[in-house]
């Protein structure tokens, strides 16, 4: 069969035009399928990049401002109470320093000075019946009682350290470190106007 040029021209270009067309087709239709994809497809694609990127958020956890512990000071706070109570608060660590060593309440000590001699310091007053010092002490209960606070070897009835230490050690001979304030206040005093005042004063500081 003889076979024209004209038509083997023309069947060349209808086959290139369809191979062109088929390849359109194809490339087409792989970008409509993305264009038009699910979000949920997308997703699951990527899932496994997304998932490692989620651990190491987890594993790196955000920076966080720490706080400083708060410290509640023991001495502050009695001369805080002794303030408020219009009581000098400059001797609120001597008070506490004789109640961890004897037990008796420092809100007692505070309030025994305060009515003994408005809390002075050293002292050689006297008191009509003979009582000395800083916590009014009798000669002869200060040296039953006394105790050196200074720990300069003696025992001074004039000295604060020593006093205050002294009083602490005679109300806990009389039960003020077990909680009988008013015995111990008796003992040290026999007043009841005395003891009531005096735990008037202690209740204030919060005893």
């Amino acid at each position: 069969m003889q076979i024209n040029l004209k038509t083997t021209i023309l069947a060349s270009s209808a086959l290139a035009g369809l191979l062109n067309l088929i390849q359109f087709a194809e490339s087409y239709d792989q970008h409509a399928r993305a264009a038009f994809a699910p979000a949920w497809a997308d997703a699951a694609t990527n899932a496994p990049a997304k998932t490692a990127a989620a651990k190491d958020a987890v594993a790196t956890p955000a920076p966080t401002t720490s706080t400083a512990a708060s410290i509640s000071d023991p001495a502050l706070a009695a001369a805080g109470k002794l303030t408020s109570a219009g009581l000098n608060p400059i001797f609120a660590a001597s008070y506490l320093a004789v109640q961890s060593k004897t037990g008796t309440p420092w809100q007692l000590l505070a309030a025994v000075h305060e009515t003994e001699t408005g809390q002075s310091n050293d002292t050689s007053r006297k008191s009509y019946a003979g009582a000395i010092g800083p916590m009014q002490f009798m000669p002869g209960t200060f040296s039953r009682y006394a105790l050196d606070g200074d720990g300069n070897g003696t025992k001074d009835i004039t000295d604060f350290d020593d006093a205050l230490l002294s009083a602490g050690n005679y109300l806990r001979a009389g039960g003020a470190d077990k909680g009988h304030y008013y015995t111990a206040l008796y003992n040290y005093n026999h007043s009841s106007t005395y003891v009531n005042h005096v735990l008037y004063i202690a209740h204030k500081l919060g005893l």
